[in-house]
């Protein structure tokens, strides 16, 4: 696949876009007139003397561990969903619908608030489980939308041609639909990952240990607001930037393979 030539306007556009950036950063931190002391964090970010992990790293862990639970439990609950508002029958696909509508059209932070105080404490639930379940619903209705919305805009042409060779819609499905779809589904699952990542910020409310969370708690040690902050950016940011890669390296991939010889 060969690269489409983009305009020297863009390239100009977008450096001044950065430069204005820098500058506004710069002029920020300038006025602000505060001493900048990242080193006095040390101890609370890596391994302690004492050999326990400090309270970024901590967090940290907390975070993926939140965060790669709830996609993957929201993606299966998201393609169920998708499956049956696409091809179900009328009372599952009200009932999806409503799930859909419920989750979509919420914040999260009220749906955790009611996970937690309500569902949870009917179901004896743990905080981490009842944030895991709320990523794992919101994430799922978001989903959901996604899938049927690709299924339905989908080519029939490939579909057909399996069709007339013989192949059963099973293996239709498996062999022809879900690649296409996968493909097509790709960048705006990445996009829904990465809103799902900082959204896992929010679990911070019920008490649940991850990088916000251990932010506070750093603050409220240390004293060095500005730095922690800081920081905590700047990691949600690495974490998003790799994900985000690692779905367009995957996109790619995907769009190499269905590619004729």
């Amino acid at each position: 696949m060969h690269e489409q030539k983009r305009s020297p306007l863009w390239s100009i556009a977008t450096s001044v876009l950065i430069a204005l950036i820098v500058f506004s950063l710069w002029r920020g931190f300038h006025t602000l007139d505060y001493q900048w002391d990242f080193l006095s964090l040390r101890e609370y970010i890596w391994v302690s003397e004492s050999g326990t992990p400090g309270l970024l790293l901590h967090g940290l862990w907390g975070t993926l561990w939140v965060s790669a639970l709830s996609i993957v439990v929201g993606s299966v609950i998201g393609v169920a969903a998708g499956l049956v508002l696409y091809a179900g029958n009328s009372f599952a696909q009200n009932f999806a619908r409503f799930f859909v509508e419920i989750f979509r059209n919420t914040p999260v932070l009220v749906q955790l608030y009611v996970m937690y105080f309500v569902v949870a404490s009917a179901f004896q639930l743990s905080a981490e489980q009842a944030g895991i379940a709320t990523l794992s619903l919101f994430c799922g209705a978001y989903i959901a939308e996604l899938v049927r919305g690709t299924l339905l805009n989908l080519e029939k042409g490939p579909q057909d041609a399996a069709l007339s060779l013989g192949l059963t819609r099973l293996q239709i499905a498996r062999h022809v639909t879900a690649p296409l779809a996968l493909r097509r589904l790709m960048p705006s699952l990445v996009g829904q990952y990465v809103s799902l990542v900082k959204d896992s910020s929010l679990v911070s409310v019920i008490s649940i240990v991850e990088l916000t969370k251990s932010a506070s708690n750093m603050v409220a040690i240390s004293f060095r607001s500005f730095e922690v902050w800081f920081l905590v950016a700047v990691v949600y940011f690495v974490l998003n930037f790799i994900l985000s890669r690692c779905g367009r390296w995957i996109e790619q991939r995907m769009s190499a393979d269905l590619q004729p010889a």
